[in-house]
């Protein structure tokens, strides 16, 4: 409750401070576009268990999980969790991050700044907790090898693909990786169903 109370207060300080920078349209009024191109799920997929946002600038604060991940430049970060599901084992992971426009979802999000992220994994079986902090972040691990530098409305991005790492016996595999940028202010709801979904999400084929 306290990260979403947060995160509402600091949409609500970005929306004075750059009025441009928020639709204020009603959305249930808005006529939604199609989605971009590899921007639907489809078949198997799973999304986050468990986001927790980090900051550098307070790095022993723990902000606890949220549905609003929250990136601003060289300072928070969010960790991302996922549970790979037994029935995974032997089959193909791709984590996507879907971006919609702002035309394309219901969802809400803020974005300004010139779009550069990083994604940095962490080791398999590990993730965040609600109590992580960014000097308690999980043991290092594999980081997809050429991730898209940049993120930008209206598209949908593939971030890594490879087996699901899974073995035979495990009832489920914790993987998680941290979003963080240089030089922009991205604040979004983690969503599936509010028209064209948005954020990440792995599917499973």
């Amino acid at each position: 409750m306290k990260t979403i109370i947060a995160v509402s207060s600091f949409l609500l300080s970005l929306a004075a401070a750059n009025p441009v920078a928020m639709p204020l349209e009603v959305v249930s009024e808005r006529t939604l576009q199609s989605c971009p191109p590899n921007g639907t799920l489809s078949g198997t997929y799973i999304s986050p268990s468990l986001i927790v946002p980090v900051s550098a600038n307070l790095p022993n604060t723990a902000f606890g999980p949220t549905d609003c991940p929250l990136i601003t430049p060289k300072d928070f970060c969010s960790i991302f969790n996922l549970i790979i599901p037994p029935t995974a084992v032997g089959k193909t992971c791709t984590l996507e991050f879907l971006f919609p426009s702002h035309t394309q979802t219901y969802a809400p999000y803020t974005y300004f700044g010139d779009g550069h992220f990083t994604f940095t994994g962490y080791a398999f079986g590990s993730g965040a907790t609600p109590k992580t902090t960014y000097n308690t972040q999980p043991p290092p691990g594999p980081s997809p090898p050429q991730p898209p530098a940049v993120l930008k409305p209206g598209n949908a991005y593939t971030i890594n693909v490879g087996g699901c790492a899974i073995q035979e016996g495990q009832s489920g595999l914790e993987v998680s990786g941290l979003l963080c940028s240089s030089d922009t202010t991205f604040v979004f709801e983690q969503s599936s169903d509010d028209g064209c979904p948005i954020g990440f999400f792995v599917g499973i084929s």
